[in-house]
């Protein structure tokens, strides 16, 4: 049984909580509540009471993350605490200035738009990280099984083979040890917890050095030409960057490529307004030089502590691929550790967590660094603000470039919502057809290892709000066969929910009459009819092999 995640132990106790996480960014809080949504004890540790609001990092929660949070009654919260309101925009301009001549306008990027879409139940929020975090931390009031520990630092972790102990330090000094069974560390990439367990990070660095910075500009947005769009990528041979409204009121984000760490805001002032194309008023509120990194960790496991986010893997920002995926992470990792702690998962449950997360880290920093091949200084060239024939033979020509080279960056669903784990051991695959999604297409497939299309059920309804927390077994309108599969389910103590949904497109959709659907959403399995030994079936897919 759980175990309540505010009672502390001693060396000799048992396990104080079910498990530590360390880290509070999105893919600690998504962790957080993904095992509080279950019953699971969590004590969670994080230096700072508050978000930190001087750079907004992620701006883009994608369609994946959003039917995560839709599905852990979050989605209306993230939401409403975005300082962009759901739909503002769905744009990316292309542009010499703000003020300049347009070059090239992208419509219906990153899935942002809030026109309701047959193949996702939650198209994505473009938000701050803060926003974000802000939203989650006042959401874990619902989850009585969570225990934060604001203010408080990992300093060292220690294990054996039945429990991990964690040592803290408080903002006062005062030092802490809790014992859990498991222990998670999303305490990003400088992580404690990793170099704590030995493991290392490989790959490389850009050479490029960037500047983000933060600055007001009231007004500013009724003042130029483009109208709304969630990015200003600006292309001229004085500066090159892209920039971007942070809310309604004019807090806006920039992003200088290939700048000098200015020291001063003066100086950070007058290449913002090198951006804007004007002598602007504004005030730089913060600023951050920063360096796009290819980084994974070596592996994402020792013994019981487990790696996810920024601990686990660094990529460039450009996609939008970094925060999602640790989303993702902690989406897989929760429901394998909540049902080792519940009692049913096997042994193959948590090795599966790095076999199944970890190659998708490496296509997402393979996409962004892709994407990163081709930015605002490749784009330029001195004739782009050129007046005349010449300047607009030369915008003509970045347009082109822009439609080629910018799209996979923009247009993501085809990886989003694409990409799966077919090749995972919990997977039992088939040779039935599989459509494959590549970059900006996205192909529905129930192909075993994948997400399960998705249905409109009735107006507002998803296919995905009733599905269960454990898995579900789809029945497409055949007669139902499920009662063997129930009796075994209930005796291995497997969460089951059987679902007659008596749609035939369903069938066509799915390409068989029958879904096993874990609690992530991915398909198990699937079949024209359960087989014969449905023991075996649910034993493999809980990690018994």
């Amino acid at each position: 049984m759980p175990v309540p995640a505010d009672a502390y132990a001693n060396d000799d106790a048992e396990p104080a909580t079910d498990v530590i996480v360390v880290g509070a960014g999105p893919a600690g809080l998504t962790l957080a509540h993904e095992l509080g949504s279950r019953g699971v004890g969590v004590a969670l540790v994080d230096p700072h009471d508050r978000p930190d609001e001087s750079s907004p990092r992620c701006k883009q929660l994608n369609p994946r993350s959003m039917e995560h949070f839709r599905r852990l009654g979050l989605a209306d919260a993230i939401r409403d605490a975005s300082l962009l309101p759901f739909g503002w925009s769905d744009s990316a301009v292309f542009c010499t200035s703000l003020t300049g001549p347009l070059v090239q306008r992208f419509g219906g990027v990153f899935a942002t738009s809030d026109v309701p879409w047959s193949v996702l139940p939650e198209p994505a929020q473009w938000t701050a990280q803060f926003s974000v975090e802000r939203a989650l931390r006042a959401e874990l009031a619902t989850r009585p099984t969570v225990t934060p520990h604001w203010g408080s630092t990992l300093v060292d972790v220690d294990q054996d083979a039945d429990s991990v102990t964690a040592t803290l330090r408080d903002d006062r000094g005062g030092i802490t040890r809790l014992r859990a069974r498991y222990l998670a560390a999303a305490d990003g990439g400088r992580s404690t917890t990793r170099q704590k367990l030995g493991i290392e990070l490989s790959g490389s660095s850009h050479g490029v050095e960037n500047l983000q910075v933060i600055f007001d500009a009231p007004g500013l947005a009724a003042r130029h030409r483009h109208g709304r769009a969630l990015q200003y990528w600006i292309l001229n041979d004085e500066i090159s960057g892209l920039m971007g409204q942070l809310d309604t009121s004019g807090k806006w984000w920039a992003i200088l490529i290939d700048a000098p760490n200015w020291s001063s805001h003066a100086s950070t002032r007058r290449a913002v307004q090198a951006l804007i194309g004007a002598d602007e008023p504004l005030r730089i509120v913060a600023q951050t030089p920063w360096t796009a990194r290819m980084l994974l960790a070596d592996r994402y496991r020792e013994g019981r502590c487990f790696l996810l986010g920024d601990a686990a893997h660094l990529n460039p920002p450009w996609g939008g691929f970094g925060a999602n995926t640790g989303i993702g992470d902690a989406v897989d990792l929760g429901w394998k550790i909540a049902a080792m702690v519940d009692g049913w998962g096997g042994e193959a449950l948590l090795a599966s967590y790095e076999t199944e997360r970890r190659p998708f880290a490496v296509s997402a920093i393979a996409a962004a660094k892709h994407n990163m091949a081709v930015l605002t200084p490749e784009l330029s060239t001195p004739e782009i603000t050129s007046h005349g024939e010449e300047g607009e033979q030369a915008r003509r020509h970045a347009a082109e470039v822009i439609a080629r080279s910018k799209s996979a960056e923009t247009y993501t669903l085809g990886f989003t919502l694409g990409t799966g784990c077919p090749d995972s051991p919990l997977i039992l695959p088939d040779t039935r057809h599989a459509p494959l999604s590549v970059g900006s297409v996205y192909q529905p497939s129930a192909c075993p290892g994948m997400r399960l299309p998705h249905l409109w059920l009735s107006p507002g309804k998803s296919l995905y709000d009733r599905l269960g927390p454990g898995f579900t077994l789809i029945e497409c309108g055949v007669a139902s066969a499920s009662d063997g599969l129930k009796a075994q389910a209930s005796r291995r103590g497997v969460p089951l929910t059987v679902l007659p949904i008596n749609r035939p497109d369903a069938a066509a959709l799915f390409d068989a009459w029958y879904v096993l659907v874990r609690p992530d959403q991915l398909v198990a399995w699937r079949g024209d009819e359960l087989p014969e030994d449905v023991g075996s079936l649910l034993d493999h897919v809980r990690g018994v092999i």
